[in-house]
């Protein structure tokens, strides 16, 4: 069971927007609201264990100052897939947040 979202509906101190199951890895994938992170890149998608604790905040494929996750989703395979607000379509590893590939999509 993931106790992870506090009674306000956050993480860290942060609202989730977005929440999805790695049964295999008995963890959860959150995205997190960028516009509550502050200035610079927003490393807002995080993988999180049943526990609730942190096992990785993603990578992203750019270091611009408004760089961010804006949308998530699993593929059939668990394989994990972003979009960022520059326009890239993002495949992360799913044990280590690093990012495997990206296509822009603009």
């Amino acid at each position: 069971m993931f106790n992870s979202i506090g009674l306000d509906g956050k993480v860290l101190g942060v609202t989730v927007l977005d929440v999805k199951e790695l049964p295999a890895e008995k963890s959860f994938l959150v995205l997190l609201d960028y516009m509550e992170m502050g200035e610079g890149p927003a490393h807002n998608l995080a993988r999180i264990s049943e526990v609730g604790a942190i096992v990785w905040t993603a990578d992203l494929p750019e270091t611009g100052s408004s760089e961010c996750y804006l949308s998530m989703d699993l593929s059939d395979d668990g394989t994990v897939l972003a979009n960022t607000w520059n326009g890239y379509r993002v495949t992360l590893d799913s044990v280590t947040g690093k990012v495997l590939g990206m296509e822009f999509t603009k």
